[in-house]
Formats: C-alpha cells, structure tokens, sequence
C-alpha cells in the first residue's frame, strides 16, 4: 500500500511537471527579428527603425500580445551592409528559432535578408527598401515570403506628372537626374512615360555628376528648351546647390521633387514654391497621424520621423497579419498579407502581385521657409 500511494504521488508529480511544462511552452513569446543599422554612420537610420518597431511591440503586449503570446523585438545589427545583414538573418532564424523579420533598411542590406529569409522559410517586411527588385529572385519570379511597406521608386514619378498635368496644367517639362543613379532613373523614366501618356512634352532629360561644384553646363541646355517645370528626382544636399544655381541663372520654373528632399536640411530658402513627393508626413491632417505623433512623442521624447513611421506601420502589419492568420506559420501569413488591406500610419494598403504595396504618395510644398502639406495622391 505504501508503494501504490508512492506511485501515485509520483503520477500526480509527473502530471503537474507535463502540464507546466507545455503551459511554459505555449506561452513561449513569439520572436520577430529587427534588422537594422543600430551601429556605425547609419545608426540614426537604425535607431529610429528600432523605435518605432518596439512601440509597436509594447503596445501589442498591453493588449494581450499576438495569439495569446507576448511578442519580443531581437534587435540585429547590419551596418547597412549585404554581408552583415546576410548574417544577422542567419543568425536569427538558425540560432535564435525567428521565423519573422522586420529589416532591412538599406537596399543592399535588405536584399541580403531576402535571399536568406527566401532559403531559410522565414518572412520578411522590410520598412523602408525601395529597390523594385527586392521582392523578386535572379529569375524574376515573386519572393514568396518577402514583402516591402514603402511604395517602390516608379510611383513617385508617375503621380508627380499626373500632378504636374492635372493640377499644374504645365505642357512641357526638363528631367534632370544623378548619372549612375538607379533612383533617379526609376523616377525619370517613371515621370517621362507618364508625363508623355498624357500629351506633355519632355523638352530635355539630362544627367549631372552630383560630385561636381558647378551644374552651369547643364542648367545652360534647360535655359535653352524654356521647360515649363523642372522635374528634379535626387538628394536633398545635391539639390541645395544645384537649385541654388538653377535660380541663380534664372530657371525660376515650378519644381517637383522625390523623397530624397524629404530632409530637415532642405534649403527652404532656395526651395520655395517646390513640391516634392513622399511617404509620410507630420503636418498629413488625418486623425491617425496626430495620434501616432503624439504615442511616439511621449515614448521617446522627439516626433517620429519617416523611418521611425514605416518601422512601426511594418512591425503593426505583421503582428495584425499574424493575429489574423491564427498561427504562426510563415507561409500562411505571407498569405494572409496578400489579401489584407492595412491602415496604416502612412496610409491605408493593400499588395499587389510583387509584394509591393498600393498606397497614396503623400506630396508636400515648400513655402514661406516652412514645408506645408498638400495632397495624398493615388496611383
């Protein structure tokens, strides 16, 4: 008798062990790698992909986490280099059991995510790649699991010349862009097709060495075409110097820009009168932008820049497609994307066969030293 009553105990032991042991194993978080550059000369870019992806997290977590599971932010390092990113996505998913990724940042970065997350079965948003090519393989055929929040480069050019030929109403146009510059090519090309479409004219399209101190040669050739408007895609340091000269040699026409002018360091001054094409902006007057400002704010003491907001739409997208899902299986949440549509911080979404998401493009203008609001323009 004194034996049974031991077995029993042990039986009743055994149980208790079994059933805290799956209890711990079901509560188990549920891990999402943040890829970024928290270290080294794009640390800003890193830091703010980080905040705003763990005050997604936290505010998942206040809510009761994602499947009944607290939701943990691992944050990896990829100086905003292939190589390094290549191994922190190893790394995540071999060693750490991670099977969702929100990263990379930098294009190159990101796309050596993707090639790993695409060997390895785990799914990837990356919250600010805008490279048309990282959601497809060598063979050009769709990533399965890899997916982008920002638009992709194209977009831009081409709701900058409807808007130039709508609301503009401007006939003629000059595009100058970066030689060797894949952005401001996918923009040229973008804005000239759709500029073309609707009956205007690309009087010039040139390129210039955005190294150079001087752009005279060029500005010369656009002063010659007499454009209606200048289209100029590039980088908010080169288009300081290279409009301070345009209107210096009297090229006083309307300018359009791309996101690489969305930048505190835009000479207003030199600027005014522009418009220029972006992801998000503070002053957009819709309820969610005000609320979010004021979340992030009171978590970290400054407003969220555009990196710091696509970083938490991202994470928010992938924690609500996996809520959705049921579970945490990478395919079926990949599945799950393609057919939500989102409202996120930088506008409502949804994907299209890439994996690249339709959204508005938000466009601004520079006016009286201060960058104003304009409209949310579709594709």
């Amino acid at each position: 008798m004194r034996i049974k009553g031991w077995l029993v105990v042990l039986c009743i032991i055994f149980l208790i062990l079994t059933a805290c042991s799956a209890r711990k194993e079901g509560d188990a978080a549920l891990l999402v790698a943040v890829i970024a550059p928290t270290e080294g000369d794009f640390a800003v870019l890193g830091n703010a992909t980080r905040d705003g992806a763990v005050l997604a997290v936290e505010e998942w977590n206040q809510r009761g986490g994602v499947l009944g599971k607290t939701v943990q932010a691992v944050v990896l390092n990829d100086g905003c280099d292939y190589v390094t990113a290549r191994k922190a996505a190893e790394t995540a998913i071999t060693t750490q059991q991670i099977h969702f990724i929100v990263g990379a940042v930098c294009s190159d970065a990101a796309e050596g995510v993707a090639q790993v997350a695409t060997k390895l079965g785990a799914l990837q948003i990356s919250p600010t790649a805008v490279d048309p090519e990282l959601t497809l393989d060598a063979d050009g055929k769709v990533r399965p699991l890899v997916f982008r929040v920002p638009f992709i480069d194209p977009l831009q050019g081409t709701v900058a010349a409807k808007f130039a030929l709508e609301t503009l109403h401007v006939k003629s146009a000059a595009i100058l862009y970066a030689e060797n510059s894949a952005y401001g090519l996918a923009l040229a090309d973008a804005f000239e097709k759709t500029f073309k479409d609707g009956d205007g004219e690309v009087v010039i399209r040139a390129t210039y060495d955005q190294d150079a101190d001087s752009f005279y040669d060029v500005l010369e050739d656009v002063r010659d075409a007499a454009p209606e408007l200048l289209y100029l895609p590039g980088y908010y340091n080169v288009m300081n110097r290279l409009v301070t000269q345009a209107r210096a040699f009297g090229l006083l026409q309307p300018l359009i820009g791309s996101d690489g002018w969305d930048s505190p360091d835009l000479n207003l001054a030199i600027m005014d009168g522009g418009y220029f094409t972006t992801h998000y902006f503070a002053g957009e007057p819709r309820p969610e932008v005000v609320t979010w400002i004021r979340r992030y704010t009171a978590r970290y003491s400054v407003p969220p820049d555009t990196v710091a907001t696509l970083s938490y739409d991202a994470m928010n997208l992938l924690l609500t497609a996996i809520q959705q899902t049921g579970n945490a299986d990478p395919y079926q949440v990949a599945a799950t994307l393609q057919t939500l549509t989102f409202d996120a911080i930088s506008g409502q979404m949804h994907f299209d066969d890439l994996h690249n998401p339709v959204k508005g493009v938000v466009l601004v203008r520079v006016q009286g030293g201060r960058v104003g609001y304009v409209d949310r323009l579709t594709p």
